[in-house]
């Protein structure tokens, strides 16, 4: 069979005491069965594998608590994979992942492995996050903008004992019907991150709009006020107008200074006066021009950065298209040289059929996997980094008009202080200089209601942009609703019918069962109906519990669409006082249904009443445990006395 991506499967688990090796079983693609008399351990060995998966609220046996930590390998899409996690009664333990084979991860150094906490942060990725993107799923968002975790994902993929009367999710302390909503919609495919981020977006949008419109308004509502146009076009004309004016000034100001040099007696006072309007001077200029390098500078840096994240974007794409590559050309199978057309001899299995070197365990793909991950923190580190530089930019350019005018101001203040008037000189100065003033106040003013027209001008674009994106939006979310409602419409229909043929096949104890014509179910309430009920007898609702179950992953093997990952864990197939003919024939339907499936999947299902049929198999895994012979080897010699009484 072949690989149906997402697909997640679990190939060996270690559980571990300390440096002793409590329990260890090597799991395969399609059913694995684990099988032992009640009390003997099987809930505790399917908790801790779940545990070690990245579920919550998994109540540890005694046993289950004096080990130290689990090791699980998997197959993430087909690539190896390596996760460690620390067994302890409190709640949202990290995890930590080693990109290779379990053999590797148990002769690896500490620096090898990446230990994630349960919850993302502003400095690290998540266990879940980094999971999910291994599986290219998507990062949905749930209820309050949290992200979806394995937690939430294995409340469906594990069908535990405690959950015998909630048949599709496990239970949760909190749980919340929009939680279960997002979390099935999600599993099924019907939810789509585009269409989440989308409908978010327009929020934003519409928001950022209402907030350009309301400006734009007041600032003609004012304009209106204060008797100017609200059309500022011209006030470009008048600046240049008034400068030249000033220009005009400033030279007659020259000249009546340059005339009456002889008649000027400088004084200590004046000269010491006019120095320190000079150093002022100087050092606002050296202001000025700081202020001007810096934002040359930040500007010249934030382009690099925006190159910089072109490039990383462009790799962490080229380490996609190649995983894809890669994925493509491992399956083809040379039987003749593409050369020379002569059959080719294969030795070995591992061996490749062209080159006869020895294909190495698992593949490269691990390596893309941490270079995709290393990829994704180096980008956000960078876009941080970015944004930390806008603001910084936009800073510097608020400071910029101030230091200019204080500049102007000193340069006015000097000239005013660097000659001495007297007499006519002195009466003609002061005109001169009070007309400088008043030009000066005049572009001034000018120049504020230039910057009021680059703030109206800027605004007009931001408003129109933002209407082009919200249609654009708007036309999107449409058609990605109209997309969702179908697959919801598909899944509803392919698990009914699936569900019928299912529940038929149960023994002929449930009057619903037996002429199952309208099966439905809910994920928002955690409801399946049968015939529109949902009320059966303990055993009646394992039996439903499971093949719900199962029908989801028999949809996910048909609609590829979906994003269950082909994955399953069944505990308490025997539950509910199940007669042991019934529980033989449920294991029955699962194995039959199983066999028709043109993918690879995996089921761990574990049971007390193993089906006669099956029980010198290849399905079996692990030896068979009793409460003499559980499944957990504890050394007690090795444990502190404080931990046994």
């Amino acid at each position: 069979m072949t690989i149906l991506n997402p697909s997640f499967f679990v190939s060996k688990l270690k559980v571990f005491q300390a440096g002793h090796e409590a329990f260890s079983c090597v799991f395969h693609k399609g059913v694995n069965v684990i099988r032992g008399r009640n009390s003997s351990g099987k809930t505790t060995v399917m908790d801790l594998l779940a545990f070690s998966l990245g579920a919550e609220n998994i109540s540890l046996k005694p046993t289950a608590l004096l080990c130290s930590f689990t090791m699980v390998e998997v197959l993430l899409n087909n690539n190896l994979a390596c996760f460690k996690r620390e067994i302890s009664s409190e709640s949202m333990r990290p995890l930590s992942i080693f990109w290779g084979s379990m053999d590797k991860a148990l002769n690896s150094s500490p620096s090898q492995w990446q230990t994630y906490p349960f919850k993302r942060s502003e400095k690290s990725l998540s266990f879940s996050q980094v999971i999910l993107n291994a599986l290219d799923m998507p990062l949905a968002q749930g209820e309050g903008a949290s992200i979806l975790t394995m937690h939430q994902i294995l409340r469906v993929l594990y069908a535990d004992q405690p959950s015998l009367h909630s048949p599709i999710f496990r239970n949760d302390n909190f749980d919340r019907a929009l939680t279960r909503e997002t979390i099935g919609d999600y599993l099924c495919g019907i939810f789509d991150d585009k269409l989440y981020s989308s409908l978010i977006r327009l929020k934003q949008v519409d928001s950022e709009l209402s907030t350009k419109i309301v400006e734009l308004k007041s600032i003609f509502k004012v304009l209106g006020r204060s008797g100017q146009s609200q059309h500022v076009s011209f006030i470009d004309d008048k600046i240049k107008e008034l400068r030249e004016k000033k220009e005009k000034i400033n030279g007659e100001l020259i000249s009546l200074k340059e005339s009456n040099n002889s008649s000027v007696n400088d004084k200590n006072a004046d000269k010491t006066k006019t120095n320190n309007l000079r150093k002022k001077l100087n050092k606002a200029k050296e202001e000025e021009v700081k202020n001007i390098d810096s934002i040359h500078m930040l500007e010249m840096e934030i382009a690099d950065s925006e190159m910089f994240i072109n490039e990383l974007e462009s790799r962490l794409r080229s380490l996609n298209e190649s995983s894809i590559a890669r994925d493509y050309f491992s399956n083809v199978k040379f039987q003749f040289c593409p050369s020379c057309l002569s059959e080719l001899n294969i030795s070995s299995e591992n061996e490749c059929s062209l080159c006869k070197n020895h294909a190495p365990e698992g593949s490269d793909a691990p390596q893309l996997l941490r270079m995709k991950n290393e990829i994704s923190i180096q980008l956000k580190e960078s876009r941080d980094l970015l944004e930390h530089n806008y603001v910084k930019l936009r800073e510097l350019k608020s400071q910029s008009p101030a230091l200019k005018q204080k500049v102007r101001d000193l340069i006015r203040e000097y000239e005013e202080v660097s000659k001495v008037w007297e007499n006519a000189y002195e009466i003609e100065f002061e005109t001169l200089t009070k007309a400088l003033g008043r030009v000066e106040e005049e572009i001034k003013q000018a120049c504020e209601l230039q910057k009021l027209s680059d703030v109206i001008s800027d605004l007009q674009k931001e408003r129109d942009s933002l209407q082009l994106e919200k249609e654009r939006l708007s036309s999107l979310i449409e058609s990605l609703e109209s997309k969702e409602e179908y697959r919801k419409k598909d899944i509803s229909k392919t698990i009914e019918k699936i569900m019928k043929r299912l529940l038929k096949k149960d023994l002929p104890l449930q009057t619903e069962f037996i002429d199952p014509r309208k099966v439905n179910f809910s994920f928002a309430d955690n409801t399946v109906y049968v015939n529109g009920a949902k009320y059966f007898s303990e055993s009646s609702a394992v039996v439903l519990r499971h093949l719900f179950h199962l029908a989801l992953l028999t949809a996910s093997i048909e609609k590829k669409y979906m994003r269950l990952p082909r994955f399953l864990m069944l505990d308490g197939i025997d539950d509910g006082g199940m007669e042991k003919e019934r529980s033989h024939n449920l294991q029955k339907i699962i194995v039959q249904e199983t066999q028709s499936y043109q993918y690879d999947f995996q089921i761990i299902y574990a049971t007390s009443e193993i089906n006669p049929e099956y029980e010198n198999t290849d399905l079996i895994v692990g030896r068979y445990f009793n409460p003499d012979d559980k499944s957990l080897k504890i050394n007690y010699t090795a444990l502190d006395k404080d931990l046994l009484n």
